[in-house]
């Protein structure tokens, strides 16, 4: 594995999970301190967004997962509640959980519980959340002409 280079910005996705009873997944992580957040993490080479998305997704929830489309994308630059100084490229998207077990990868994750869009709302993750709510749908192109 290449040693991690930080003097970059590092692209992630995270998936935005939503169940069956139209609640969305939260979680705490040990990298976020007190902050309510979504599961994800780092782009792989060669990798789509949607595909990262699920797969960090899967990884962390033990859920299984359809990505459905972006809802929001943008940056964090040295946000003093992760653990480390970065610049963070996010993308955030819409995932539908197919299974209802989450099994936490303790490794990255501390805790999790299920919320209403709008109580998920009071507690983190503003912007995602709310674009969810509006039908905010956010083309990712992989062509440039």
């Amino acid at each position: 594995m290449t040693p991690k280079n930080y003097n970059y910005a590092e692209v992630v996705a995270s998936a935005l999970i939503v169940n069956r009873e139209k609640k969305v997944l939260l979680i705490k992580s040990h990298k976020w301190g007190e902050k309510y957040l979504l599961p994800g993490g780092h782009v792989e080479l060669g990798e789509t967004i949607l595909e990262a998305a699920k797969r960090e997704g899967e990884e962390e929830t033990g859920l299984k997962l359809k990505p459905l489309y972006c809802v929001n994308i943008g940056e964090l630059i040295n946000d003093p509640a992760f653990h480390r100084k970065a610049h963070l490229v996010y993308f955030h998207v819409l995932c539908e959980a197919l299974t209802d077990d989450v099994k936490l990868d303790d490794r990255e994750l501390k805790e999790f519980f299920w919320k209403s869009p709008e109580e998920a709302m009071k507690l983190g993750v503003h912007k995602s959340i709310e674009n969810y709510i509006k039908g905010v749908k956010i083309e990712i192109s992989s062509k440039v002409f």
